[in-house]
C-alpha cells in the first residue's frame, strides 16, 4: 500500500514536471502564451466530447467553436477593429448555441453546466492574455492554484479525517480542503509584490480562489462519476487528462478576469 502510494506521488511529480517548459514559455512571452491557449483549449474540448461520446458532427462543430473561442487576443482585436464593434456578444451567443447543442444531445445537466463554464473559462483566459502583463497575472493564478492542489493533496494524506464530498470524490478530505486554502493564501502572499493590490486583498483573493478552485475540481469529479469514467484522459502521468489538471480554472479564471476588468 505504501509503495503504491509512493509510486502515485512520483507519477504526480513527473506529470507536474512536464509543465515546466510551458510555465517558462508563459513567463517569457505574452505572444507565446496567447498561442499556447488554443491547443490547451482544443485538448480539453476533445476530452469533453470523448467522455460524452458525442456524435461525430457535433464533435467537429464543438472543436471548431473552441478554435474560435481560443483565438489569440491580437487576432480578435483586429477582427473587432474591422467590424467596429466588440465581438464578445458574438462569442457569448455562439457559446450559448454550443451549450444548447450539448443539452439537446445529452440531456445531462452536469455536462451542460460544465461546458458552459469551460467556454467562459477559455474566453476569460483569452481576455486576460490580451491585457498588459496578463500572462504574468495568469502565471500568478497558476501558482496559487498549484499551491492549493499540492497543499490539499499532502495535508489530506497526512491528516485524513472526514470526507469533503464522499459521494463525489471519496479521496478528498476536509483537512485537505483547509490545507488547500492555507497553501493558496501563502502562495498569494508570496506573489503580492508582483501584483498591484494590497496584502489584505491578496489574502482574501487567495481564499476565494482556493474555494473556487476546489469547487471546479468537485464539479469535474461529479461529471466523471456521472459519466462513469475515472479520468478525462491519460495524457498527463499521475494526473489524467487536461480537464483533470485544469478543472481548478473553471471558476477562478472568470473570477480573476472580471476582477482585472
Amino acid at each position: 500500500m505504501v509503495a503504491a502510494s509512493q509510486s502515485g506521488t512520483r507519477r504526480r511529480i513527473l506529470g507536474a514536471a512536464l509543465f515546466v517548459p510551458f510555465i517558462i514559455l508563459l513567463a517569457m512571452s505574452q505572444s507565446a502564451a496567447q498561442w499556447l491557449l488554443m491547443p490547451v483549449a482544443l485538448v480539453m474540448a476533445w476530452e469533453f466530447v470523448s467522455m460524452l461520446a458525442m456524435p461525430r458532427p457535433l464533435r467537429v462543430v464543438l472543436m471548431l467553436d473552441f478554435t474560435l473561442f481560443s483565438l489569440p487576443a491580437p487576432f480578435v482585436t483586429g477582427m473587432e477593429m474591422m467590424a467596429q464593434m466588440s465581438l464578445l456578444p458574438v462569442f457569448l451567443v455562439l457559446g450559448g448555441i454550443v451549450v444548447g447543442f450539448v443539452w439537446l444531445s445529452s440531456r445531462n445537466r452536469l455536462a451542460t453546466t460544465f461546458i458552459a463554464l469551460l467556454i467562459l473559462c477559455i474566453l476569460a483566459a483569452r481576455t486576460m492574455l490580451g491585457l498588459p502583463n496578463g500572462h504574468l497575472v495568469l502565471l500568478c493564478l497558476a501558482g496559487i492554484i498549484a499551491a492549493c492542489d499540492v497543499a490539499a493533496y499532502f495535508v489530506g494524506r497526512r491528516f485524513g479525517g472526514p470526507k469533503l464530498a464522499p459521494l463525489i470524490s471519496p479521496n478528498k478530505t476536509r483537512s485537505g480542503a483547509v490545507g488547500g486554502i492555507l497553501g493558496a493564501s501563502l502562495a498569494a502572499l508570496i506573489m503580492v509584490s508582483w501584483l498591484p493590490i494590497s496584502v489584505p486583498e491578496i489574502l482574501i483573493g487567495g481564499v476565494i480562489l482556493a474555494v473556487l478552485s476546489q469547487i471546479g475540481d468537485l464539479l469535474e469529479s461529479a461529471l466523471k462519476r456521472d459519466l462513469g469514467v475515472k479520468d478525462s484522459g491519460t495524457i498527463i502521468p499521475g494526473h489524467g487528462g487536461f480537464l483533470d489538471r485544469f478543472d481548478g480554472y473553471l471558476l477562478t479564471l472568470p473570477a480573476m478576469s472580471l476582477y482585472m476588468m
